[in-house]
């Protein structure tokens, strides 16, 4: 059992080779969800090609840190089902922006739902190997939930401020979360070292 331990924590301390790619997806989300407050009148006739765009790049980051990484701590599975969701959500996002208008509460709730699932699911990752952080990143995955949950609750009535609002709040925190995660990824071979030296 020691063996097998010592095992993934030598694969989970390998150094995730495009952790700068979170980093980038993480400061498009801030920069959209600051974008959203900043033009909020024109937010919602746009906000579906924003977000489809957005939605591609953090989905392709996720394929590429999850096919590269054989990192265990990088909850690969969470990752590689997330990367192909947000694909495929951001290719129809792009693909129908007029459609996807009515819709798109309910694909943002559900997007914001499944990232936050998966900060909970790293948060998990970096508590049980005892990587600091991993409360913050926990907490910060509980919020997004209840952000997601307030937009699915009520997606049509809640009213076009309403889904601005929120919408712009859980991508300015999805990106602090994501570049908080992508450091950590950086230097996480610094952190097994000083907690499990070998």
């Amino acid at each position: 059992m020691k063996n097998h331990f010592e095992y993934l924590v030598r694969r989970a301390s390998r150094v995730v080779k495009h952790w700068w790619l979170m980093a980038i997806a993480g400061l498009l989300c801030v920069l959209a969800g600051i974008a959203v407050f900043v033009f909020p009148l024109k937010s919602y006739a746009v906000i579906s090609v924003l977000f489809g765009i957005l939605i591609l790049f953090v989905g392709a980051s996720q394929l590429i840190i999850a096919s590269s990484s054989s990192n265990y701590l990088a909850a690969k599975g969470y990752i590689l089902a997330g990367g192909v969701l947000d694909l495929l959500i951001g290719i129809f996002l792009c693909i129908y922006p007029n459609v996807t208008l009515i819709l798109l509460p309910i694909m943002l709730g559900i997007w914001m739902m499944y990232q936050s699932f998966m900060m909970i699911a790293f948060g998990g990752d970096l508590d049980t190997f005892r990587i600091s952080g991993s409360a913050s990143v926990t907490i910060g995955g509980i919020v997004l939930l209840l952000l997601s949950i307030l937009v699915l609750a009520n997606p049509f009535s809640a009213g076009i401020t309403t889904v601005i609002v929120i919408s712009g709040l859980g991508l300015i925190l999805l990106g602090i979360l994501l570049c908080w995660l992508a450091l950590k990824l950086k230097n996480i071979h610094l952190a097994f070292e000083k907690e499990y030296p070998m």
